[in-house]
């Protein structure tokens, strides 16, 4: 057998061998360094008065998509460093539109209160839009990623 045949099959052998690596999914800092989701961001966040972490990124976790309406949508959540039971912060965004709404979140366990501060909340996001966003917040979307499709039942 011809020599570099041989070599050629044992490249493509362990080319095949090799495990392939899913990519992970980007998280809200991904949306932001984006020139379309910075534009979005910077006017979803305009004339709001939110925590420093918001602007400048806390721990995140990785994207999920839902449906609302037979349209797909992006969700993000963050929580500030180091005191994340304290302060989140959750987003949907419409990559179709480049539109976006939050949800800022902060705890207060000493008078065992939640204040909670919804961005943009359109029509479109009334119920099912602010459910979402709340699941995100408190960690359902993250356990039931499936739950929180809806489709419009007209």
């Amino acid at each position: 057998m011809n020599m570099t045949f041989r070599k050629a099959c044992a490249v493509a052998l362990l080319a095949t061998a090799l495990p392939v690596v899913a990519q992970p999914l980007p998280g809200l800092s991904s949306l932001i360094d984006s020139q379309q989701g910075r534009r979005a961001f910077s006017q979803l966040i305009a004339g709001q008065h939110l925590p420093g972490w918001i602007k400048k990124g806390g721990v995140e976790t990785p994207m999920q998509e839902v449906t609302l309406n037979n349209t797909t949508y992006q969700v993000y959540y963050s929580c500030k460093p180091h005191d994340c039971a304290a302060e989140r912060f959750a987003l949907i965004y419409s990559p179709a539109d480049n539109s976006m709404s939050g949800l800022w979140s902060r705890n207060d366990e000493k008078h065992h209160k939640e204040q909670l501060r919804w961005l943009n909340i359109s029509d479109k996001f009334s119920v099912d839009g602010k459910t979402v966003l709340y699941a995100a917040i408190s960690g359902s979307l993250a356990n039931h990623p499936h739950d929180f499709n809806f489709s419009n039942q007209n």
